[in-house]
């Protein structure tokens, strides 16, 4: 895409999502559902005003990244680490019952076991960026429920890319017999090491937390301008990024997310944290986040769901049904109250990033 029609096209979409996203608020509903509906309105089916591209979808991971490291920056490692066995019990019931439900579907419809369980695989994926964005607009990220929701979600993903990788291997096996114990046990050995260590480096940091107070108030106090901050801020979380997705196999959303996690306020002084804080916000809601759900709308294709659409409508239910039943059901096993657990079962039931790539 051209620079010029690609700033059109950006302009057009920032237009588009706010208006049609401040709708949606005076209707109560989250403005991502207004932003979602604005891509499918100016995208290829509706006005055909923006055509999917490859330009788009780079601006759109942008946006994913910021937003993954905003919810990295607002929550706390020690609540994160409180929900870590609220989150495994809810993840594997949230997890399980959408994907056997997908690959039983996939199977009557007469699609091979690897198709089948590739489907089974993308209806049981939560979408983090998606639950992190509703818990920030109503306020309840740093709540109980949300770091429940977020750590669940986080798991969700961690056990989808280890079913991936056992069915890419099967696929690249052509027949041949495949050590999928050893594939898995490595999986998760290198997960459960990434993971320890961003806890570990938490625990060092509150250790030596007054040393790293006054290294880090002597540091921030030569920086002259806010974006000097914000750069050393950015360069951390992309290399933690870079590591988690290339060393361990992770997607770049959780290397994002919990390098997030170990900017710790104290370390480099509060008011310095809301400078980098402040201008993460801004960049994420007034920009990116817009063009994030707009492309997804931009992206859908509407022949592929005409073609098939019985097969559509079926697993459009079951993909609703089971992951809310599974969240609802996970939630009452670790004790939320029925409404809370009705609210977290809706928030796992967010889709549409991971299973894209």
């Amino acid at each position: 895409m051209a620079t010029e029609q690609l700033f059109i096209s950006v302009v057009i979409i920032l237009v588009a999502t706010r208006l049609l996203g401040e709708f949606s608020q005076r209707l109560r509903l989250p403005p991502l559902v207004g932003e979602l509906a604005a891509g499918i309105i100016i995208g290829p089916y509706v006005l055909k005003l923006i055509t999917p591209d490859q330009s788009l979808n780079v601006i759109s991971d942008l946006g994913v990244f910021f937003l993954m490291l905003l919810a990295g920056l607002q929550m706390d490692p020690r609540e994160i680490r409180k929900a870590g066995l609220r989150g495994c019990i809810l993840s594997a019931i949230a997890f399980s019952l959408p994907f056997l439900s997908g690959f039983g579907i996939a199977t009557l419809f007469g699609l091979g076991m690897l198709q089948s369980m590739f489907v089974g695989l993308l209806l049981s994926i939560t979408a983090v960026p998606v639950s992190t964005i509703v818990l920030m607009q109503f306020g309840i990220l740093e709540t109980k429920v949300g770091n429940t929701v977020i750590t669940a979600a986080v798991i969700n993903d961690i056990f989808s890319l280890v079913v991936l990788s056992i069915v890419l291997q099967l696929h690249g096996a052509n027949g041949a017999p495949v050590n999928i114990t050893e594939t898995t046990i490595n999986s998760i050995i290198k997960i459960l090491l990434f993971i320890g260590g961003i806890f570990l480096i938490d625990i060092l940091f509150r250790k030596a937390n007054a040393w790293f107070q006054r290294r880090g108030t002597y540091f921030f106090e030569k920086l002259h301008t806010k974006e000097a901050a914000f750069g050393i801020l950015l360069i951390s979380t992309i290399l933690v990024s870079v590591v988690a997705q290339v060393v361990i196999g992770l997607h770049f959303i959780i290397g994002t997310f919990f390098s997030g996690l170990i900017v710790y306020k104290e370390i480099i002084r509060r008011e310095n944290f809301e400078r980098v804080y402040g201008i993460i916000s801004a960049i994420s809601f007034g920009f990116f986040a817009p063009i994030f759900f707009a492309v997804i709308g931009i992206n859908i294709n509407m022949d592929s769901i005409a073609n098939n659409l019985p097969f559509f409508i079926v697993l459009a239910i079951v993909a609703v049904v089971t992951k809310v039943g599974g969240g609802y059901i996970g939630s009452r096993l670790i004790r939320f109250s029925k409404d809370e657990s009705l609210a977290i079962a809706f928030l796992m039931n967010g889709r549409g990033m991971v299973e894209l790539v």
